[in-house]
């Protein structure tokens, strides 16, 4: 890759393929302090930092291409390291925009942790185990499977999966170049594929459709259309800038800012599919970029339903620090969301309000569940002020806990 002036940048070869990394670090970091903390890993085929096209500072973004996706695989580890010279650790990543054949419109799955089975055609006269020792000197066989090839008997296709993205890559380089070795694409790759149009594929994605269109999942990953995700980051990024990061993760399809201020900066981003807004969600929520400004990333109705669940609880008042669990609970409350589950974080903010709250937890599968209390004060006043509350598009029942009620009034007979 060249630097084009203002940070813009020519693709990079992708072959051999993941054979990049995507790195956040600090602004000043230079070429050659990276080139020093990567080198050790293999031969750099080429190092850019991307730079701002007026002052020429750094942007706190860079590439580093290996001549060997083994050697990708190496420099991911030290992720969360800190160059020298530098105080904060960096984030490295595959970069995978441009991971796509040639003959393909999809963008491979940027996951590393997806590619750990190569595949091969090696002669029929081998066997699982023979082909099991062949590769173990590239590190752990976890799985091998042959499949016959229908039209020629003389070789068939092999499956291995090793534990790790880099054992796998090692093993491609490594191995007989006879046998054509190469990453196996994730199944759900595969799908994409298949539903794109490539041949046969419209009738297995209807017919996955057909038999599965009761589960919200797939319907939502297959055919929900896009799914936008809200990000709050530092007021130093652009709309480029927050593409350029976004980008990384396959199926972006734009990105807008919403608004600014002094502080921070509020942006949507748009991706083809909920499934691939989640992977995007995974990978960057949380980072900080630049260093120390760290990034809030949502899907949107998420997003909404928290603001609309926060002006309701603000007039509770603040929110109050939880009870270590060793103490013991003295009330139960007993809720009901309606008329679906809240999560429980959002559950937690709204009864810490009343303090002693030790924990908020539901019932697994269901959409009731408990706040346990430290105190008999708190937990009837978070009963009486919460029951029939609106939480975003969700209400609650909240009642007192059956069990603790009993032993109430078995205690007032006693007496």
């Amino acid at each position: 890759m060249t630097d084009n002036g203002g940070g813009r940048t020519k693709e990079i070869c992708e072959e051999p393929p993941m054979s990049r990394l995507f790195i956040i670090c600090g602004k000043h970091i230079t070429k050659d302090q990276l080139i020093k903390h990567f080198e050790s890993d293999g031969t750099i085929e080429e190092c850019v930092v991307i730079t701002d096209r007026r002052t020429g500072r750094g942007k706190g973004v860079a590439y580093v291409k290996f001549t060997k996706t083994s050697s990708a695989a190496r420099g991911l580890r030290k992720n969360a390291t800190i160059i020298d010279g530098d105080t904060r650790p960096i984030k490295v990543m595959i970069s995978a925009s441009y991971n796509r054949d040639k003959n393909s419109s999809t963008v491979l799955d940027v996951n590393e942790n997806h590619f750990l089975r190569l595949f091969a055609i090696v002669p029929s006269s081998r066997t699982e185990d023979q082909l099991r020792e062949e590769f173990s000197p590239y590190g752990t066989v976890t799985q091998v499977r042959l499949v016959p090839d229908k039209k020629n008997d003389k070789q068939c296709a092999a499956y291995i999966k090793f534990a790790s993205f880099l054992e796998t890559a090692t093993a491609i380089e490594g191995c007989n170049p006879q046998y054509k070795a190469k990453f196996c694409i994730p199944r759900s790759n595969v799908q994409q594929e298949r539903d794109n149009g490539k041949p046969g594929g419209h009738e297995v994605g209807e017919q996955v459709n057909r038999k599965r269109s009761h589960s919200p999942e797939r319907t939502v990953a297959r055919g929900g259309g896009d799914s936008k995700l809200v990000v709050i980051c530092s007021n130093q990024l652009n709309q480029d800038r927050i593409w350029r990061l976004f980008d990384i993760c396959p199926g972006m399809k734009y990105c807008t800012i919403m608004s600014a201020n002094e502080l921070n900066l509020t942006a949507t981003v748009v991706y083809s599919s909920r499934e691939e807004a989640q992977r995007a969600m995974e990978k960057i929520h949380g980072l900080e970029y630049p260093l120390g400004e760290r990034m809030i990333v949502r899907f949107e109705e998420e997003f909404k339903e928290e603001i609309i669940a926060k002006d309701a609880l603000a007039q509770l008042g603040p929110p109050k620090p939880l009870v270590s669990e060793l103490v013991a609970c003295v009330k139960k409350a007993f809720f009901i969301c309606m008329p679906e589950a809240i999560s429980v974080k959002l559950l937690t903010d709204a009864f810490c309000r009343f303090g002693d709250l030790i924990k908020v937890y539901l019932v697994p599968g269901k959409r009731h569940g408990y706040a346990e209390f430290a105190s008999d004060v708190a937990a009837h006043r978070a009963i009486q002020q919460l029951h029939g509350m609106h939480l975003g598009d969700c209400w609650l029942k909240v009642l007192e806990c059956a069990e603790y009620a009993g032993e109430h009034k078995r205690n007032k007979v006693e007496h």
